[in-house]
């Protein structure tokens, strides 16, 4: 990680919060005292302070998928994260009922909610915009390089936003990553063979099956690596310019370039969705960003936390070192526009 260019400069933490909730929802079960269960609310908290323990920020703001959020996008593509399923989850714990599982889920959110509220953490939600388009406008439009940025989620499309101020931890443990991968600059460099903006180049050709995106066929990540290895120049491509380079191989007689050329549109359209940084952000939910983010204080308010939890039949043996790690944050936070 280059430590230049995080010298003198404070630390923000950036959740993914619905990716974070449903990694807990699902991960585990957890039952309070009247049996309820509780393992998304307990599970996300404890994460937070694990993540707060983990890089010591000064600051947090966790961002919530907006209302109608995948609606921009679906005008695009109607099929986008259309019929997304959760796997995984604590259905057996509900007897395989789906409604009392969906009405758990919804539940735990809110109370996390409010939790989070006498937490000194900033909570983003911004109608017509979902999570990562937020967290992409926090990075490039407010925060800058005047902060050092962490995003926390598991989601690769972060990759795209990944600069000399701004790293993506995917918690994510392995043998070689026993904390979870940080994904910095030179990662995307050297593991990824990608220049970080030109990840959204990647994910054009290759498609999403999560979100419904589909791709090239018979194109995977390493076949977009092989076929333009430039992606890797620190320079941010265009799609026009991959055309323009498929076009040249053809005329070389290298015909697998063929196929670029004939998914043209559906490149590009498939490009439109993947950017983070939309062009066609309203003004009025780029306001909305910058009124949430320019709030002077936030609240901390550890008996308000503490009777929340017990409300909710949670009484976590190790409470006071969760105030104790939620005390080092800042309330206060530098305005700028």
């Amino acid at each position: 990680m280059g430590v230049s260019g995080y010298m003198n400069k404070e630390k923000v933490l950036l959740i993914d919060m619905l990716n974070m909730y449903v990694r807990n929802f699902s991960a585990f079960v957890l039952t309070n005292e009247n049996g309820e269960l509780v393992s998304g609310l307990y599970g996300s908290l404890a994460s937070i302070r694990s993540q707060i323990e983990l890089h010591q920020p000064d600051h947090i703001f966790v961002v919530w998928e907006g209302e109608k959020s995948s609606e921009r996008r679906r005008k695009t593509l109607t099929e986008y994260k259309e019929g997304r399923t959760f796997k995984g989850l604590n259905r057996r714990h509900f007897g395989g009922s789906l409604e009392d599982e969906r009405e758990s889920f919804a539940r735990q959110i809110t109370v996390l909610k409010e939790c989070l509220d006498n937490l000194p953490i900033r909570q983003l939600a911004v109608k017509f915009l979902e999570a990562d388009d937020v967290i992409a406008y926090l990075c490039k439009g407010v925060l800058q390089d005047r902060f050092e940025k962490i995003i926390v989620s598991s989601d690769r499309d972060y990759f795209q936003l990944v600069d000399d101020t701004t790293t993506v931890f995917r918690p994510i443990k392995t043998k070689q990553d026993p904390q979870g991968q940080y994904i910095n600059m030179d990662w995307m460099m050297n593991k990824e063979e990608c220049f970080p903006p030109n990840y959204t180049l990647i994910k054009a050709l290759c498609g999403d099956k999560s979100d419904n995106i589909t791709g090239v066929n018979g194109v995977g990540e390493k076949t977009v690596k092989r076929d333009f290895p430039f992606i890797t120049d620190y320079r941010h491509y265009s799609t026009d310019e991959i055309f323009t380079y498929s076009a040249e191989q053809v005329l070389n007689k290298n015909k697998k370039y063929q196929k670029y050329i004939d998914n043209k549109n559906l490149i590009e359209q498939n490009y439109k969705i993947v950017q983070l940084l939309q062009e066609e952000m309203s003004i009025r939910s780029v306001d909305s960003i910058f009124s949430m983010v320019e709030k002077a204080e936030t609240k901390f308010n550890p008996p308000k936390f503490r009777i929340k939890l017990m409300s909710e039949g949670i009484s976590p043996n190790n409470i006071d070192s969760w105030v104790s790690s939620f005390s080092t944050l800042k309330t206060g936070f530098i305005k700028h526009r």
